[in-house]
């Protein structure tokens, strides 16, 4: 069946992606506030939805457009799994996996989902999944600082941040973002002694806080997460 719409639903944001000729001609962001206009976008259409809806904003969709494919963890993925909790596998994370599948076949690659929090996971050449790590984003990290300590503000983040902060603000900022670099960066290194000839795909929304030119072998890929869930709805058709 044709598909128009895929909607993918976040922790943070919604994103929508409109199909023109089975491929992603364009993605629209809301709030989860926004539900008024995305209800406009999609009505009477065909959408493909990620598994997380629940309450208003489900029975919304489920009463405004054609609900062709919603992924739940009884569905069938096009690679081999060792993950040994599938039943408290993110979506998110099975969604960006089979997007690397597809892309990348028979090659190791590792996905870095930079978002709430900070997910790794890994596929071998041999087409499976081996798990991953799941850690706080740069969100979730100021937050607990601010929740977490006496003084400390709640602050946003932003990319004007240095190796040394000269203020509290500025210490806050450049401690997380710099600590969530390390992170990554430490990561990919170990995952790059273990597996040969590693891929690295980075995506999420707040990986555009990240610089990483010294190294040759990742490449940016902001609509993995709905590339991977147009991918599983097609392999579970077939």
């Amino acid at each position: 069946m044709k598909c128009d719409f895929i909607i993918d639903i976040g922790n943070s944001n919604l994103k929508v992606a409109a199909l023109q000729n089975n491929e992603i001609a364009s993605v629209h962001r809301f709030n989860k506030d926004e539900y008024i206009y995305l209800i406009q976008l999609v009505k009477n259409k065909n959408v493909i939805l990620s598994n997380v809806a629940k309450g208003e904003l489900k029975n919304l969709l489920q009463a405004n457009c054609n609900l062709i494919f919603t992924s739940n963890n009884a569905i069938h993925f096009p690679f081999y799994s060792e993950y040994k909790t599938k039943e408290t596998w993110g979506m998110d994370r099975a969604c960006n996996v089979t997007a690397a599948q597809h892309d990348y076949p028979q090659r190791n690659v590792l996905i870095v989902d930079v978002g709430t929090c900070i997910k790794f996971d890994i596929i071998d050449d041999k087409n499976t999944y081996l798990g991953g790590s799941i850690s706080p984003g740069i969100r979730l990290r100021l937050e607990s600082l601010a929740s977490q300590t006496a003084n400390l503000p709640l602050l946003q983040p932003n990319k004007e941040f240095e190796l040394i902060g000269k203020s509290t603000n500025e210490s806050i900022i450049n401690g997380v973002i710099n600590g969530c670099y390390a992170e990554i960066i430490g990561l990919i290194g170990q995952y790059e002694k273990k597996f040969a000839d590693l891929l690295i795909i980075l995506t999420g929304g707040d990986s555009f806080y990240f610089d990483f030119k010294e190294k040759s072998n990742i490449f940016a890929d902001e609509n993995l997460t709905l590339k991977g869930l147009y991918q599983l709805y097609l392999f579970n058709e077939e």
